[in-house]
């Protein structure tokens, strides 16, 4: 499972949403690495970036999202 930590599924919930029950976000994990286009179920699991449903990192390492809608 792609589960975010919990801060920030927090986060997500307080967010206005992209489509029913699915955000768009912008993450940067703890290395600083940052992540466009990234799709949020539920406000809790990562489900795609872009098109590819391949997630390259650690959903635990994220530590900053931002609303793209």
């Amino acid at each position: 499972m792609n589960s975010l930590p919990d801060a920030i599924k927090d986060e997500i919930l307080n967010m206005p949403e992209y489509s029913y029950g699915v955000n768009k976000v912008t993450v940067e994990l703890d290395n600083g690495q940052i992540f466009e286009d990234v799709f949020i179920g539920w406000g809790e699991e990562i489900i795609k970036i872009g098109d590819s449903k391949n997630i390259p990192f650690d959903p635990a390492k994220v530590v900053k999202v931002v609303n793209t809608v």
